[in-house]
């Protein structure tokens, strides 16, 4: 086999490789367009679900972060954003609502040191000091049908 065959197969793979990403990632986003997939079978909020006192709540589910993908988040629209003061204790509660998948959370250069992966039907609440001005992405970190919807989270920290 040739140099030129080879780099060919390998060229071959890689655009295979990304068109079948792609196909998943275009199933889960037509899965998640079922209102029924909002929540558990349960119907329900799991039960340590609710908003930290000063805090604020986050859903993640099939829908994305707060139903992003019906806020039309996107690299032209942030979503969710949480608006915090500088030196504010920031405390953010998240809930996995999707009964088939994980789901991660991180928070740029506040919550970001480990990957966070979430079980459906599991509650994680992040508590941390806003001390640094600016705008920090909240993200998923982990491989999900909706990830892509689920990147364009802010946390603004005004002086």
């Amino acid at each position: 086999m040739t140099p030129k065959n080879t780099a060919l197969i390998v060229i071959i793979l890689t655009v295979a490789g990304f068109a079948a990403s792609a196909a998943v990632l275009i199933e889960g986003w037509r899965e998640s367009q079922s209102p029924a997939a909002t929540l558990p079978s349960t119907g329900a909020l799991p039960s340590d679900c609710v908003r930290p006192a000063g805090g604020f709540l986050i859903i993640a589910s099939k829908y994305g972060y707060n139903d992003s993908v019906l806020e039309g988040s996107g690299p032209s629209k942030a979503w969710p954003v949480i608006n915090v003061i500088q030196g504010q204790t920031v405390k953010i509660t998240v809930c996995n609502v999707d009964d088939t998948q994980s789901h991660g959370f991180q928070v740029g250069s506040y919550f970001d040191s480990n990957v966070e992966s979430i079980a459906p039907g599991k509650v994680i609440t992040v508590t941390f000091v806003a001390t640094d001005v600016g705008t920090f992405p909240i993200y998923c970190a982990i491989f999900c049908s909706i990830h892509l919807f689920m990147e364009s989270g802010q946390l603004r920290v005004d002086a």
